[in-house]
């Protein structure tokens, strides 16, 4: 495929190219500059919960853990309820695109435990294993990590778009509960949702 280099806009830290919007438009899997501008787009809206970026993600996934506190304490992630993080089966450290699969991680702090969304099954499950550690490193706590059961992907294309449905989902109870609630990723993906994100994209100031 041809990545354009033609800018449409940015939020945040994250620039989008034509190539980033065309994935949401056609049957393909969704590039990390999509779920980065979500990630940010959902930071602006609740204090309680900090999504980290995906290359951040991988980052600290690919960090030893000697190195960890070191590398990311400006983070402040032991003063967040909720910490979500968007995981791909990449082990390379410079990009995902190597990697085949999206789910999300949601650490609740009350519970102490680091949820598994997964939209294939647990699919990601190693990913889900490395990155519990390495929270657990970071916000100086042992973690449970557990799989959720949540809704699944009827394709073997849409788990970027999940992974934002469930991130979104994890948000908006928050904001309207206050807490943490299994039953928000349960539903199913609205159909459309790909139409959704464009939309939302597009009312984004330029």
């Amino acid at each position: 495929a041809v990545v354009s280099t033609q800018s449409t806009g940015s939020f945040g830290d994250t620039v989008l190219y034509d190539s980033d919007i065309a994935t949401l438009e056609s049957p393909e899997y969704l590039t990390d500059n999509i779920i980065s501008l979500f990630t940010e787009i959902l930071n602006e809206e609740c204090e309680g919960v900090y999504c980290i970026p995906p290359s951040v993600v991988q980052l600290m996934k690919l960090t030893d853990a000697s190195n960890l506190e070191d590398m990311f304490a400006g983070l402040e992630l032991k003063r967040y309820d909720i910490i979500l993080c968007p995981v791909n089966d990449s082990r390379s450290a410079t990009s995902t695109l190597s990697g085949q699969h999206w789910s999300l991680l949601c650490y609740v702090r009350k519970q102490a435990t680091v949820f598994h969304v997964d939209s294939l099954n647990a699919f990601n499950a190693a990913e889900t294993k490395l990155m519990c550690s390495k929270l657990s490193k970071l916000l100086d706590k042992r973690l449970v990590s557990k799989n959720l059961c949540c809704a699944q992907q009827k394709n073997g294309y849409d788990c970027g778009v999940y992974a934002i449905f469930f991130a979104k989902s994890i948000v908006e109870c928050f904001k309207s509960s206050g807490t943490f609630e299994a039953k928000c990723v349960q539903n199913a993906l609205p159909k459309g949702y790909r139409k959704v994100l464009i939309s939302e994209i597009s009312s984004l100031p330029k």
